[in-house]
């Protein structure tokens, strides 16, 4: 009887040996494992906690564009840090997007008539905000200048050598530039202007040309008679 005990606890303390051996190798192996690799996760993440940045990115600054246009659909381009998000405020609205990784930036803006404001910042990574950009601004216009010629009428003549030589006058909006069969003639803070030139034999013409400052243009044509 006592030797039957024995052997049937000899056999219960191998199976529970088994058992255990089987359980640590297909429960506990993997459950260190992943303790081990929370324990790492735990460790990399103070790592980064306590490298923080507290360098701002320089402020956003905006490529060459022109400060008058006739386009009221305009591309601004700039740069600043790599991967910064740039906000825009343009004319009281805001968008935003992110530089790449180069720090280039692109905004798509439509513009309102007159005088167009804007300016941007840029947030790193790391939650640091640069300083506000210059402000920019640009004028959008659609209007072609106005053009007068008050002097000579189309269609004038000419006689002898004392009427040869004639002086063309009028007027346009101040700031625009005035052509005379593509030559730049002088316009006055006021927006009048004269040409003098010498007529030929026969029909003369002549294309008189304003353009502003956005690009927009008015042109009128005269021709003139000249007898020797």
């Amino acid at each position: 009887m006592e030797e039957k005990s024995n052997t049937r606890r000899a056999v219960t303390f191998v199976f529970l040996t088994i058992a255990a051996i089987a359980i640590i190798y297909f429960l506990g192996i993997p459950l260190l494992g992943k303790m081990t690799a929370f324990v790492s996760s735990l460790k990399g993440n103070s790592n980064k906690i306590n490298s923080s940045d507290i360098t701002p990115p320089p402020p956003p600054k905006f490529k060459y564009f022109s400060e008058y246009t006739n386009q009221q659909s305009l591309t601004l381009e700039g740069n600043t840090e790599a991967g910064a998000t740039v906000k825009l405020t343009f004319n009281g609205d805001f968008q935003e997007t992110l530089s790449d990784a180069n720090g280039q930036f692109i905004f798509q803006v439509n513009l309102q008539n007159g005088t167009n404001v804007f300016a941007a910042t840029a947030q790193d990574q790391s939650g640091n905000i640069s300083q506000k950009s210059e402000d920019y601004q640009i004028t959008f216009d659609n209007k072609p200048p106005e053009l007068e010629i008050t002097s000579p009428g189309d269609g004038s003549s000419f006689f002898g050598s004392a009427q040869r030589q004639i002086t063309i006058e009028g007027a346009t909006d101040p700031g625009s530039q005035i052509t005379v069969n593509d030559r730049i003639i002088s316009v006055d803070e006021e927006g009048t202007f004269q040409y003098t030139t010498t007529l030929n034999e026969g029909s003369n013409s002549f294309s008189v040309k304003a353009t502003d400052q956005a690009g927009n243009f008015t042109e009128k044509n005269i021709s003139l008679n000249f007898t020797p």
